[in-house]
């Protein structure tokens, strides 16, 4: 399978957010949402000082509770990102164009995938960042090369746990150098965004929402890289001009062709010859002995 040039996957990734900024949406919502709750749940969750000096919780039931809460929210919007993200992504790369209706469809069709998936991702960083100092920091790195498909292996090829993490491992051994490039590409991407968007937290209200719009624009960009990356990876490639690729739940069929009519020649008449009759000359007469 011919694969396009990491450069056209870049340029075509931004054709795409450039045309579809509706993606950033979601994210920004979501990020709000889980901000605020988590707000909340710090504000009630802080210690006071009892009389006696030491710190202890007002309503420690109400904070646990609240806790709680904000976990389950927080959990709630990181799958929902993720697959609103990931899944207009993907429609994105196969039609040109998305919908919010797209993310709805992923995030109902694959929110276990993505649970699951996750819960392998957090087991395979712990175990990267045991490693760390044996390996001088390369485990962390191979954790962010080998698992840099695996969430659209999770909504996309929907592959549930280990089993995306799997396939993404297999496509960055089958294409380890652009990976390498885009990971690396992705990432001085992202710090240079975090630069710009530093100082704007400081600018009180309005700061903080361009950062946020401003931060999700990279999200997005470097989803619709990867996911372009993947799609082209597993899938066929796409149709000349179009910057499209077909997804596959699990790899294309394969082609089999319709049985050909066999040329059968009708039945010929074998002849046979009649059959002759025989001449069978008559026994000649013997003459008796002589007396």
């Amino acid at each position: 399978m011919t694969t396009a040039p990491i450069e056209s996957v870049f340029s075509r990734a931004w054709q795409l957010l450039s045309g579809n900024w509706i993606m950033i949406v979601p994210g920004v919502i979501i990020g709000a949402i889980v901000g605020i709750v988590t707000a909340v749940a710090a504000a009630s969750n802080q210690p006071v000082v009892g009389a006696d000096g030491t710190y202890h919780f007002a309503n420690a039931m109400g904070a646990a509770l609240t806790g709680v809460i904000a976990g389950i929210i927080g959990l709630v919007g990181f799958v929902a990102t993720e697959a609103y993200t990931v899944g207009m992504a993907g429609a994105a790369w196969t039609r040109g164009t998305t919908t919010l209706a797209d993310g709805s469809a992923a995030f109902r069709d694959s929110a276990g995938n993505i649970i699951m998936t996750a819960i392998g991702l957090v087991l395979l960083a712990i175990v990267a960042a045991v490693l760390v100092i044996p390996t001088l920091g390369l485990s962390l790195l191979a954790f962010v090369l080998f698992t840099l498909y695996a969430m659209p292996s999770a909504i996309i090829g929907r592959n549930p746990g280990f089993s995306a993490i799997g396939e993404s491992f297999r496509i960055t051994m089958r294409r380890f150098v652009p990976t390498l490039i885009i990971a690396i590409l992705v990432g001085v991407i992202s710090l240079v965004a975090g630069f710009v968007t530093l100082p704007l937290h400081f600018i009180p209200l309005l700061g903080p929402i361009v950062a946020a719009i401003l931060t999700q624009i990279v999200v997005v960009y470097a989803v619709l890289v990867i996911v372009g990356e993947y799609l082209a990876l597993r899938g066929a490639p796409a149709a000349p001009g179009s910057g499209a690729a077909p997804t596959y739940s699990s790899g294309p069929a394969a082609y089999q062709p319709p049985p050909s009519d066999t040329y059968t020649p009708p039945v010929t008449d074998t002849y046979t010859p009649p059959v002759t009759d025989t001449y069978t000359p008559p026994p000649s007469a013997t003459p008796p002995p002589p007396a």
